[in-house]
């Protein structure tokens, strides 16, 4: 592979884990909204940020389709539920049970496999 092929590929993961970084920022102020009145200030300022997370990632998503494979970018949507998880222990000091361990395993697995049947 030369240079500028894996820099280029490069950028795509890292603009891939920026996004999915970004979608479960979504996921953690939408958690922060309810823990508030419904309609109150601090509700609607959790939700329009979590609206707005969903936008950018909305936008980045259709950018990384057009450089990269839907099953591949699909696939490694998983990792936003291991990222749920880090978010869910380090903000709200939540227990990882061992079926989180498990599913983490899987989803790390099942991406690998895919990684190296790209190779």
């Amino acid at each position: 592979m030369t240079e500028e092929k894996k820099s280029n590929k490069s950028k795509i993961l890292i603009l891939l884990s920026l996004s999915l970084v970004i979608q479960s920022l979504s996921s953690v102020f939408i958690k922060m909204a309810g823990k508030y009145e419904t309609l109150s200030k601090e509700f609607i300022i959790f939700y329009v940020l979590a609206v707005g997370c969903l936008g950018v990632f909305a936008i980045m998503w259709q950018l990384l389709l057009e450089l990269i494979p839907l099953t591949t970018a699909y696939l490694r949507k998983g990792i936003l539920y291991i990222l749920i998880l880090i978010w869910s222990v380090i903000l709200f000091k939540e227990q990882v049970t061992l079926n989180n361990v498990i599913g983490s395993i899987i989803i790390i697995a099942g991406i690998s496999l895919h990684g190296m049947d790209e190779h």
